[in-house]
């Protein structure tokens, strides 16, 4: 039996449940413009990914720019001093460099954002939404979580500063035990010092053994507070979901961006992570915003390279009809399917239906309808 057709891909139904989703937690829907102005970025680059942005010169001859992140747009038009957090969610195209090709790209994006007073329970909230988002795009997925105050926290102890520090954060992120090591050796670090450090590339994988050896690793104590806040948030997300969601401490954003919980999400059948995020207090206040900020974003255009689960038909019925067929049974058989939600289309028989696929064939004639087509098809 033919099933109704869905014209939305998986990514598109998912998006719209997971509106629904955010705005029955609370969150409000963000509009904000398509150009932000120019300056905006450039007095905020520390915060942005890559310093490359699209420019332009507006009718009135303000520099305005194609906005490359909305977390800054946000963060601005923010009220200075809420009375309650906002929640806010948002679906927007952002313009960045690509890491593919010399050339910008347009990524579809949707996130929420959290600002405010951040305690915990907010902090929950957001895992909570983040590991709810990834499985309904399915049920193979993956979240990391980590905290920036514990890497952060192992370089302090260290003594790591300057351009040390930002090389070995660097390595780090790309899991680079080698290069790690370099840095330790140029810092003149002992040996326990580092292969504590070089440690933390290989720090990641699941929940109990990676937060026993990440115990083993705290030089500080803003590491073990790091740790945690951590394992509260574990208990905040049904084992369902914990079961999905891993530690990794090479995580390292930036440090200008981030100050806390890290966030990364994986679905299978795509190399990229599709969901970033975490806390950036440090924004609100470069802003002379009270409180501070947590939220994620997906990529929703990575997200539509997921394969779809329906055949490879193009339609469900196709409808062949002879020069002496009735224009009204053939009308009424391609309507009569498509109410049905079906995928139908009428071809005459002088049209060649090569390159069509279809599931179901009817032929009509001047003597009327029958399943199948002419001998030959």
């Amino acid at each position: 039996m033919l099933q109704a057709y869905d014209p939305l891909t998986r990514a598109e139904r998912a998006g719209l449940a997971l509106r629904g989703m955010y705005e029955r937690y609370g969150y409000r829907k963000y509009r904000m413009g398509q150009f932000e102005e120019y300056s905006l970025y450039m007095d905020n680059k520390n915060f942005l990914s890559s310093e490359n942005v699209i420019v332009f010169t507006d009718l009135d001859g303000r520099l305005m720019a194609l906005k490359p992140d909305v977390t800054l747009s946000i963060v601005r038009h923010a009220a200075k001093q809420p009375a309650a957090a906002e929640k806010l969610y948002y679906t927007e195209t952002i313009y960045r460099p690509s890491t593919e090709s010399h050339t910008f790209k347009e990524i579809s994006q949707m996130g929420i954002e959290y600002i405010g007073m951040i305690d915990r329970c907010a902090m929950s909230e957001i895992l909570l939404l983040a590991a709810r988002s990834l499985e309904a795009f399915g049920p193979a997925w993956l979240l990391e979580i980590s905290d920036m105050r514990f890497a952060v926290g192992m370089l302090d102890a260290l003594g790591l500063r300057d351009g040390l520090r930002a090389r070995a954060l660097t390595a780090l992120g790309q899991k680079n035990r080698p290069a790690l090591t370099a840095a330790a050796a140029e810092a003149g670090l002992s040996d326990a010092d580092a292969d504590a450090l070089a440690a933390l590339a290989g720090l990641y994988g699941p929940w109990e053994e990676t937060m026993a050896r990440a115990k083993a690793l705290c030089r500080s104590e803003e590491m073990t507070d790091a740790l945690g806040e951590l394992q509260a948030l574990r208990g905040a997300v049904c084992e369902e979901h914990a079961a999905r969601i891993q530690l990794d401490f090479s995580l390292a954003g930036h440090t200008d961006y981030y100050n806390g919980m890290l966030l990364r999400g994986y679905l299978e059948g795509l190399p990229r992570a599709v969901l970033t995020g975490g806390r950036y207090d440090n924004i609100l206040k470069k802003f002379g915003k009270r409180g501070g900020g947590i939220g994620f974003a997906l990529d929703l255009s990575e997200i539509g390279r997921l394969p779809e689960t329906r055949g490879g038909a193009d339609i469900d019925l196709l409808v062949r009809y002879t020069k002496d067929a009735d224009p009204a049974a053939v009308v009424g058989a391609v309507s009569q399917a498509a109410d049905t939600g079906l995928r139908a289309r009428a071809l005459s028989q002088e049209e060649d239906a090569f390159g069509l696929h279809w599931e179901r064939q009817l032929l009509v004639t001047g003597q009327g309808v029958q399943e199948g087509g002419l001998q030959g098809e």
